[in-house]
């Protein structure tokens, strides 16, 4: 039961982390009446994120390496939690019209990606005892097994809608 409740802790703690950045940018605060559903909603990123771990690491996959890795995903929180404060503090048309605001937020959601494949590397040298291209090969096939999908889920109920719109139908 304890290799479980590691196993889970961290991962729990990302999809909470996003439910509350959903409830902040909903309503301008977290309560448990959104942000609850939204952890839920969103837990299929970290349920992916470790079916992308499990691809790296095969039978090496532990309880401590699950949480181990969860606490590289820090960067994405934080500015998750940025985001989300923007969206509930300053009214959408000035957040995100025709100012600098869009390329400021790609650029930190740049930089967080970068620092998080930064973490992430580390993480597969140390734990995976793995050489420098190894642990960027790991890295690269950690993320080609959970980010595609996780953006099609996110992306593709909308995107259906933004192509249709484009194409005149």
């Amino acid at each position: 039961m304890a290799n479980l409740w590691i196993a889970a802790r961290r991962p729990l703690a990302v999809a909470f982390g996003i439910g509350c950045a959903v409830s902040l940018a909903a309503s301008g605060r977290v309560t448990a009446r959104l942000a609850l559903p939204a952890t839920l909603y969103w837990s299929f990123v970290p349920l992916l994120e470790i079916a992308g771990l499990a691809a790296v690491l095969r039978r090496r996959m532990r309880a401590d390496l699950i949480d181990q890795f969860f606490a590289g995903h820090g960067p994405w929180l934080l500015w998750l939690a940025a985001f989300a404060a923007l969206w509930s503090f300053v009214p959408a048309p000035v957040a995100f019209g025709h100012s600098a605001y869009p390329q400021f937020w790609y650029v930190m959601g740049a930089l967080a990606a970068a620092w998080s494949a930064w973490i992430d590397f580390a993480f597969f040298q140390r734990a995976g005892k793995r050489s420098r291209a190894e642990a960027a090969r790991d890295v690269l096939l950690q993320r080609l097994v959970c980010w595609p999908l996780v953006v099609a889920i996110f992306v593709a109920p909308a995107g259906w809608q933004v192509m249709a719109s484009r194409l005149g139908l």
